[in-house]
């Protein structure tokens, strides 16, 4: 697969978006993440010898975590050679194992301003080499349990857009 990637990306751009998460094991296993953290950093090292751009996922919300361990996952993207990064809000689907846990095990949500909170200061955080394709996703409303205040994306990035300014902060001035 490596040779077919770096093959193609001599004839046209590429780029291969891993799904992390987080870096936090007991998360991952919770969430059935499949891969560990050694394996992901490994698949990276894979790709950026080959000179294959990296994106990554990560999601903010998972059950259990801290916002120290949602900035801790940046901290550690901020060591590896990747090239860009999608920032998701944690979803609550309709028919999935994490409903169903959820159903039995409420936990906390976060609100749309203790995320724009945690983004802005993974924001910070982040080395300013480091492309954002993504500050939150797009759930489907009609399958959506929690949070509905991501339905509103663009409220939502009109949110992180206005305390940035008034924090006067950016990208990167805590990296």
């Amino acid at each position: 697969v490596l040779d077919y990637l770096e093959e193609l990306n001599k004839r046209t751009y590429i780029t291969i978006e891993l799904g992390l998460q987080t870096i936090h094991e007991e998360t991952s296993n919770f969430i059935n993440r499949c891969h560990t953290l050694e394996e992901f950093e490994t698949g990276v090292k894979k790709l950026r010898e080959r000179n294959i751009d990296v994106v990554v996922h990560i999601i903010n919300g998972l059950p259990n975590e801290t916002e120290e361990m949602m900035l801790d996952t940046v901290r550690y993207l901020n060591k590896l050679d990747i090239q860009g990064i999608k920032i998701h809000m944690l979803h609550i689907i309709k028919d999935t194992r994490l409903a169903d846990y959820y159903k039995k095990y409420p936990f906390h949500i976060l609100s749309k301003d203790e995320y724009i909170d945690i983004v802005i200061k993974q924001l910070e955080l982040l080395k300013d080499t480091i492309v954002i394709h993504r500050l939150t996703g797009d759930p489907d409303p009609s399958e959506l349990i929690e949070p509905f205040w991501t339905i509103k994306k663009i409220d939502v990035l009109n949110g992180i857009d206005k305390e940035m300014a008034k924090r006067n902060t950016y990208q990167g001035i805590k990296s």
